[in-house]
């Protein structure tokens, strides 16, 4: 396949976007297309792309939209004969807009990966007329885009989330290390959960929860949080790394699980890197986010084969059938949330069965290959203007 890609994705944090934004370079790679990357210089999505040998460049500054930058893009998909220019990061769809007005020829792919407000206003307009095709995993949002972008129906675009499969894998020695790295006994049942320390993922909302685990069942169970506080996009020297708010809401979620006293059954673990390894670790996964567009952690959890209990709200409710794949619960009420997990906790016949369902869920909707292949897809349709300008 003769396709050259060129990515955008300067972010500084390093979360599902991040991550999963730096997989489909890599699977893209795979599948034949040369990829070339922008990211943020010292960034974990650099040193990821680097480590796996994909080049990549930087902006020649921080801003939003500067000359400069224009004529970085610009330079970069002249010189390295760029077919598409995908955009995975909301602040980069700015400079690859206007980088590529005029040029009929390349495509721009723009993917959202979370709510979005309404941007109808002239500049806006000017900015998103320039997509070919914006895609989400969210049938919901789609339906709403072309009323808040105000973009044609036809350049929406669904693609489930890809998810390599073949990783799903438990690791029982990993299994067996991590749980004894934060002094989970063999016999204990853990519930655990991944996402960032941040007030809109309910973090507390399931810390909580433990005091309301019924309690012949409470003695047995272990509790796991898996997460950092959201990273700020251009912190100084010797500043926190984290979001203000975000770092407070963890200060908060540590007196929380030190006033349970010494015998406190929380674990707080922070950022970990080994996803296999600690969802190999559970034995019931958790997702408390308020309002989460479509969570990717949750499929990972789900091709895992970990039961789920999950906040009745926005994606989850397209990735969760209550009863069926998973468990949901009211947002931000614990009792409920710790209602379902006693559930699990009382039944492991139900456990295996929720599991196994989720399991098939995501092999038929969310098979990694067949997200490459509409990307491909959309990545060789026609441009809009063809014949206008040419590469170079």
């Amino acid at each position: 396949m003769d396709l050259r890609a060129l990515h955008l994705c300067t972010s500084d944090a390093w979360g599902g976007l991040e991550m999963y934004a730096c997989t489909l370079m890599i699977e893209l790679r795979n599948a034949g297309v040369a990829v070339v990357a922008v990211c943020k210089p010292r960034s974990r999505a650099e040193s990821f792309l680097l480590e796996r040998g994909v080049e990549v460049h930087h902006m020649p500054n921080s801003r939003l939209v500067s000359p400069a930058g224009i004529r970085c893009l610009r330079a970069l998909v002249r010189e390295r004969g760029i077919d598409v220019v995908h955009v995975h990061y909301h602040r980069d769809i700015w400079p690859a807009s206007l980088a590529l007005r005029g040029d009929a020829v390349r495509r721009l792919i723009l993917s959202i990966y979370m709510g979005v407000p309404a941007k109808r206003d002239p500049l806006h307009r000017l900015i998103y007329g320039r997509v070919d095709a914006i895609v989400t995993s969210s049938n919901d949002l789609n339906s709403r885009l072309p009323g808040l972008y105000s973009v044609p129906p036809s350049r929406v675009r669904f693609v489930p989330y890809g998810r390599p499969l073949e990783r799903y894998t438990r690791d029982e020695t990993k299994r067996a290390s991590i749980r004894a790295l934060h002094g989970v006994e063999p016999e204990d049942l853990l519930v655990g959960t991944m996402l960032r320390i941040d007030p809109g993922k309910g973090v507390m909302d399931f810390a909580e929860s433990f005091s309301y685990i019924e309690t012949h069942l409470r003695s047995g169970v272990v509790y796991m949080i898996v997460g950092e506080p959201t990273r700020k996009g251009d912190a100084r020297p010797n500043e926190s790394p984290f979001e203000q708010r975000c770092e407070a809401y963890l200060r908060e979620l540590e007196a929380f699980v030190a006033s349970q006293g010494p015998g406190a059954r929380i674990r707080l673990v922070g950022f970990q890197d080994d996803l296999i390894g600690y969802l190999s670790a559970m034995d019931i996964f958790v997702f408390p986010s308020r309002d989460e567009l479509y969570s990717l952690v949750v499929l990972d959890a789900m091709g895992m084969e970990l039961p789920v209990v999950a906040a009745a709200a926005g994606g989850n409710l397209a990735q969760i059938e209550d009863g069926v794949t998973g468990l949901l619960y009211e947002v931000a009420d614990s009792r409920d949330l710790a209602a379902k997990v006693s559930r699990y906790l009382s039944d492991p016949g139900l456990r295996r069965r929720h599991a196994g369902a989720a399991r098939v869920f995501v092999e038929k909707t969310h098979d990694m290959k067949k997200t490459i292949s509409s990307l491909l897809e959309i990545y060789s349709n026609r441009p809009r203007k063809p014949g206008i300008a040419g590469k170079g």
